[in-house]
């Protein structure tokens, strides 16, 4: 799934869909499916996770994966979890992912969309 040529972040675009990340968070994350069980019931939308995340911790979250918050601590355990991708993507791959990420903007403080 590598192409060359590409931009740091176009190459992140192009795993974000190749990888399958697409089908949880959406096109350009802006929004997941339902996943019964998570706080918040959905997957969700990654288009503002630059007011959040650094590049680093990014790239860590998307490395070692991540499993929801439960909506009930008493009821079942979320239906989706996000894999853990450093098995499968190497360090420039991972980094290209979260560029793009990173990129995606979304709400900033203060501003209205």
């Amino acid at each position: 799934w590598d192409v060359p040529g590409l931009s740091t972040a176009a190459r992140g675009k192009v795993l974000y869909a190749k990888a399958g990340c697409v089908a949880c968070h959406g096109p350009a994350g802006t929004g997941g499916h339902p996943n019964a069980g998570a706080k918040g019931g959905r997957i969700p939308a990654l288009s503002g996770v630059s007011e959040t995340f650094s590049a680093g911790e990014l790239v860590e979250k998307i490395r070692r994966g991540s499993r929801p918050e439960k909506a009930d601590p008493a009821g079942p355990e979320p239906a989706v979890v996000m894999p853990a991708w450093g098995g499968t993507l190497d360090e420039s791959e991972l980094a290209a992912v979260a560029e793009y990420l990173l990129g995606l903007g979304g709400a900033r403080k203060g501003e209205q969309w």
